[in-house]
């Protein structure tokens, strides 16, 4: 009933994750949720795929440092409290939350270093950006 995650530590450079997702993409692996948090030199990109076993596999032989986990993915109530009830349960049960993301949409949001010539270059190139209002009304 678990859901495996691929943890992968990427160095904190411009490329890294160019690199990372082309490898999955080239071996038809389709990555269905991700986190990406960032330290100084180093960032742990959180992966679920439709391939775990492959990509782990792939990963490693290409010198990634790849550290699998199970995860619990469940479907929260699109309503406002619907997060909240489910993490009161958990609290009261005393169960901590250690890190949680969605998963398996494509509406992606991106920190850069500069927002303005990335929105702009994503444009340019016929990307969809998809504007805080439109989020908001989802």
């Amino acid at each position: 009933m678990h859901t495996r995650e691929l943890s992968v530590f990427v160095e904190n450079k411009a490329g890294r994750l160019a690199v990372l997702t082309k490898l999955l993409g080239q071996a038809g692996i389709n990555i269905r949720g991700f986190s990406v948090a960032d330290m100084s030199d180093y960032g742990i990109v959180r992966l679920i795929v439709d391939k775990p076993d492959e990509a782990a596999a792939l990963l490693r032989d290409r010198s990634f440092i790849v550290r699998e986990s199970n995860l619990i993915c469940i479907r929260v109530p699109d309503q406002p409290g619907g997060l909240s009830s489910i993490l009161n349960m958990l609290s009261a049960s005393d169960i901590n939350v250690e890190y949680m993301y969605a998963i398996v949409d494509t509406l992606i949001v991106f920190n850069v270093e500069n927002p303005d010539q990335a929105e702009s270059l994503l444009l340019e190139s016929g990307v969809k950006v998809v504007s805080g209002p439109e989020v908001y009304s989802l």
